[in-house]
């Protein structure tokens, strides 16, 4: 008896019966005891004492810690002392505190919610648990704290039992409402009383701000009420809210505005996100971005658009416009934000940070939200780089690529064009351009040459970028033209912020050309004439905006100079008329072309044939032609025959195009 610390003659028979009942895997409670004993219940009452102490020196062990009725709690002899009796070794007594088993607030709310769970147990009984739960752990800060501010026994268990459900799940868990009035309430009266305070938000809880309604049928705790239990446990069941940089940052708002518990439908929920992240923002304050994405969108829903249309570019993953809107705004904001991105009208497009698209697929046109260049530039700062699309090859002519060609031209047209090339001397451009900015003077130099076709506008353009060793960004006219409703202006829009772009990167600003310019430079038309005209004024207008803020070199090459617009003419800083060549130019083009002719035979063909430089390129190449096949250069008269032929055919065709 001593070598186990039995110490009274009720400890030895309680023993006894429960090794004996241990030995056959039962655990026992003080009714299988008394039936053991084949006595009453009341007789068993006097060994009571002996059962706790039994337990305090860690002989029995109590299965259920929550069962409160010590009639009904199960006991058995623990796995320590069966081993040490059943291998003859002497038993290891270890006293334990039982008042002291439940030291931490996540026991107490567990065995409170357990209790709550227990469909047998009605709500007096829970009461009577959960205040002598109260009394055992009275000692437990957040148990101080509840009791204080929160004076209702049954608002408390409410709360006890959405921290279990909060703290089991990750803190990522909701409770439902239903489910959780049935749990607590046994009368019906009390569970509707209580659910209606909820959803009218006049319960306490709700009004202290600890807990609050997602989706009308769960409730969860907010995060006031997450800190206000967890405390100095908060970063270990919550997501630390700072973040290492801007992708941590966007991917963490994402996260939350695409979970479940965010439901544009739910008026609180939209709150909740306002507020969620205002809190993300203040507590990324170190991060660069965050701080200027503050100060460029105001508004806290637009700025998680912003930030979501972000993460859909680094994860190279397009969102539709549609459905961001849709999961975004509440029903009846819904149209109005759509409408005004589809009139270019919403302040993200306003401010250039955002542009819309359209995309096919195997089910059909979609519209998707992409980041502008400038609103990669905002978001990413000087990683913006990695996901801005580089002006192509096709796009770009470098000077070195640019073959030489002696042009022609007479006295008045050769002065014009000298004085451009030595103004776009990247010396006398530089000084140009301090000159105008002292002057309060745009910076920017524009030039129109227009004329005849096959005049030389083109190629005095790639002369001149060679002899300044200036690089050429050519326009893809066409490709500027769309069907689509608002693309041709953002296409527009974008050949501007990629020169902006090309001329920050490049040491010497490079040209941009628009060949053929009179299809975007042509003349407005009546609005009424239709949605074309529409968009054609819209093209003309951004031109001319972007042109008025020009800082770099733009050169407009054309046929039709009488299809320019009026108020592009005030622009053009150069205007430079190509007349077709005079005889003593198209005489130094036939020799230089065909030196095998004598000076007579060229002033000849100059003479008798009007033609431009484009079209004594076009003779050359048939004359290079017969070369290669009859082995022999044509005689004057056959280049008289080459001559005539052009002429006819030149006759007999006509300008296809806009």
């Amino acid at each position: 008896m001593q070598t186990i610390g039995l110490e009274s003659m009720e400890e030895v028979y309680l023993f006894v019966a429960q090794f004996d009942l241990t030995c056959r895997d039962r655990t026992s409670n003080m009714d299988d005891l008394s039936s053991y004993f084949e006595c009453s219940s009341l007789d068993m009452l006097e060994y009571i004492p002996a059962l706790k102490s039994l337990e305090r020196k860690g002989l029995l062990v109590r299965r259920s810690k929550r069962e409160n009725n010590i009639f009904k709690q199960d006991f058995v002899v623990s796995d320590a002392v069966m081993a040490d009796i059943i291998e003859n070794r002497p038993v290891t007594i270890g006293k334990v505190d039982v008042s002291n088993v439940q030291t931490d607030k996540y026991e107490f709310c567990k065995n409170i919610a357990e209790k709550a769970d227990d469909y047998e147990v009605v709500t007096d009984d829970l009461v009577l648990f959960t205040e002598k739960q109260e009394q055992s752990c009275a000692q437990l800060p957040f148990v101080k704290k509840i009791r204080k501010d929160v004076p209702s026994i049954l608002d408390r268990i409410l709360f006890y039992d959405m921290c279990r459900d909060n703290f089991e799940n990750d803190s990522e868990r909701n409770s439902d409402i239903a489910t959780t009035m049935k749990d607590i309430f046994s009368n019906i009266g009390q569970r509707i009383m209580t659910k209606k305070a909820i959803m009218e938000k006049e319960h306490i809880l709700i009004k202290l701000g600890l807990v609050e309604i997602v989706d009308d049928d769960e409730i969860t705790l907010t995060d006031e009420g997450k800190e206000y239990f967890y405390a100095e446990d908060i970063l270990a069941f919550c997501k630390p809210m700072k973040c290492d940089d801007i992708y941590a940052f966007i991917e963490k708002v994402y996260v939350y505005f695409h979970s479940d518990n965010y439901n544009s439908s739910n008026g609180d929920c939209m709150n909740k996100l306002i507020k969620t992240i205002s809190k993300l923002e203040n507590a990324n304050k170190h991060i660069p971005e965050v701080k200027r994405i503050n100060n460029l969108i105001p508004n806290e829903c637009e700025r998680v658009l912003f930030y979501t249309v972000g993460q859909s570019m680094i994860e190279n993953d397009p969102i539709s416009l549609s459905f961001e809107i849709q999961k975004l705004y509440p029903v009846r904001k819904r149209k109005q934000v759509l409408n005004d991105f589809m009139n270019n009208k919403h302040s993200l497009q306003k401010t250039d940070l955002v542009e819309i698209e359209k995309t096919s697929s195997l089910f059909g046109e979609s519209t998707i939200i992409v980041l502008t260049d400038k609103g990669k530039e905002v978001l990413l700062g000087e990683d913006a780089p990695l996901y801005i699309d580089n002006v192509s090859d096709k796009q770009l002519l470098a000077c070195d690529n640019i073959i030489e060609k002696k042009l022609f031209f007479s006295g008045e047209l050769k002065e014009q064009l000298s004085l451009l090339s030595n103004s776009l001397n990247e010396e006398h451009y530089k000084n140009l351009c301090e000159r105008l900015e002292e002057n309060h003077l745009p910076k920017g130099i524009a030039v129109l040459l227009y004329g005849e076709p096959g005049t030389g506008k083109t190629e005095s353009v790639m002369q001149i970028a060679r002899v300044t060793g200036r690089a050429i960004m050519q326009v893809d006219i066409s490709a500027t033209k769309t069907c689509w409703f608002g693309e041709s202006e953002k296409l527009i829009k974008k050949v501007f912020t990629d020169y902006r772009r090309l001329c920050e990167k490049s040491k010497i600003k490079p040209i941009l050309l628009f060949n053929e310019a009179d299809a975007v430079f042509s003349k407005r038309k009546d609005v009424g004439s239709g949605s074309v005209a529409q968009t054609e004024n819209a093209i003309q207008n951004i031109i001319l905006e972007e042109m008025e803020q020009l800082d770099g070199i733009l050169i407009a090459t054309t046929n039709l100079a009488d299809n320019l617009d009026h108020a592009f003419e005030r622009r053009f800083l150069f205007k430079i008329r190509f007349d077709k060549p005079t005889i003593e130019a198209k005489t130094n083009i036939w020799m230089t072309k065909l030196p095998s002719l004598s000076k007579d035979d060229a002033h000849t063909l100059a003479s008798n044939y009007d033609f431009s430089g484009g079209e004594i390129e076009n003779i050359t190449r048939k004359v290079l032609m017969q070369e290669i096949i009859n082995d022999i250069k044509p005689s004057i008269n056959g280049l008289i025959t080459i001559c005539n032929e052009e002429k006819m055919s030149k006759n007999n065709t006509r300008r296809i195009g806009f």
